[in-house]
């Protein structure tokens, strides 16, 4: 009698715990809106953020919530599924192959979507389109970190299933040997402080620390608004009113140069 009523808890359980995960899962499986692509953003901060979520998506919620927080923090942001990578790659390429000055491009993935964001960005390569910032959240069978990246930054954990291509993350490696793109950062060796209590495969991507080191490091590559339209303003030309040399304390005094713009001509004050 007992085995049967702890048998039944333990079903009932179960069945809960997967409604909860269902439930959770089902909006992590919607695809994303492409029309959301787009060169430039109304945001506080310069850029886009496109994110990818891992196979199925089920298991990848996580990368819904840091796309809320990315949003929250002044950077458009833009949740799709694993299988839209060669759709998102697509509509990168449509939309930003003749933009004029395009707002900085991010990408960010769990899991396979991690190693899609490497695919997309090799496809991109073959338009000359530059990726500002790739973040990659364990990735599993990654391609090589081609040149078109500024930055690659790969969060990832090893442990004992390293040598299977599934349920785990890997170091990256860069096209080129000489290549200075990337950054392996393994949260079990590297950097400690981003590792919570139980994190796994399946939960990095709703890791709280890590998810505020990938708003930080974006930041790095989306500034504010008003900095990004500084930088993309042509350098002005020194006025010819005000641009003048200092006086040379190493030339005679009866020497001194005058203005600069055309050759400077010597002053003569001596007999």
């Amino acid at each position: 009698m007992y085995a049967t009523k702890v048998c039944r808890c333990w079903t009932c359980w179960t069945v809960l715990c997967f409604a909860a995960l269902l439930a959770a899962g089902c909006k992590s499986m919607t695809p994303g809106d492409l029309t959301r692509v787009q060169p430039y953003s109304d945001r506080p901060m310069a850029g886009n953020a496109y994110l990818l979520r891992g196979f199925i998506g089920i298991w990848s919620y996580g990368i819904d919530g840091l796309g809320q927080k990315i949003d929250a923090a002044g950077v458009r942001a833009s949740v799709f599924q694993e299988n839209q990578w060669h759709e998102l790659a697509a509509a990168i390429a449509r939309k930003y192959h003749d933009a004029k000055k395009p707002e900085p491009i991010v990408l960010i993935g769990h899991s396979y979507g991690a190693d899609d964001t490497l695919r997309i960005a090799k496809l991109l390569q073959e338009e000359s389109i530059t990726i500002d910032l790739i973040i990659t959240l364990d990735p599993v069978t990654p391609p090589k970190v081609p040149s078109n990246v500024r930055l690659c930054y790969n969060i990832y954990q090893s442990n004992s299933l390293d040598p299977f291509p599934f349920f785990r993350g890997i170091k990256l490696q860069p096209e080129t040997e000489d290549a200075t793109n990337l950054v392996n950062v393994n949260i079990r060796t590297d950097r400690r402080d981003l590792l919570e209590p139980g994190t796994d495969h399946f939960n990095i991507e709703k890791n709280a620390r890590i998810h505020e080191e990938v708003v930080r490091k974006l930041h790095e590559f989306c500034p504010p608004r008003h900095v990004w339209l500084a930088q993309q303003r042509p350098a002005q030309p020194p006025s010819a009113a005000t641009n003048f040399l200092l006086p040379d304390p190493l030339q005679p005094d009866s020497v001194q140069p005058q203005r600069v713009g055309t050759a400077a001509t010597p002053v003569q004050t001596g007999p």
